[in-house]
């Protein structure tokens, strides 16, 4: 969740400053695009917590969900339309996680188990 909010608020800090070229340091002066760094940290330190506890494999299944939060986030927040195939395509995304998080979860359940006998 640390992801979609920090793309949020990058986007947001991007649209309020006033780029004079398309690489502009002038855009750092936003609070926005700081927060974004900031949390974009957040997310960093809380995926790498996780990995030293989840197998990759199980962990990275998960990031499919900046997907949908991403474009569900800046459409509720930042007023972004969303059209029809992109929604579809958000579904699928998600449904494509719930699919196969319990299968790699499971897996790796297994994998556990089959290590410590």
């Amino acid at each position: 969740m640390l992801v979609a909010a920090s793309e949020m608020a990058k986007k947001r800090g991007a649209d309020s400053a006033v780029a004079k070229s398309v690489i502009d340091v002038s855009q750092l002066r936003s609070v926005w695009v700081w927060l974004g760094v900031i949390l974009g940290i957040g997310s960093l330190l809380c995926w790498l917590n996780a990995l030293r506890t989840i197998r990759l494999s199980v962990a990275y299944n998960l990031t499919g969900l900046q997907h949908v939060l991403v474009p569900i986030g800046s459409w509720w927040l930042l007023g972004e339309h969303i059209g029809t195939r992109q929604w579809i395509g958000i579904a699928l995304v998600f449904l494509g996680v719930m699919i196969t998080a319990p299968a790699v979860a499971h897996a790796e359940e297994l994998a556990e188990k089959k290590e410590h006998a």
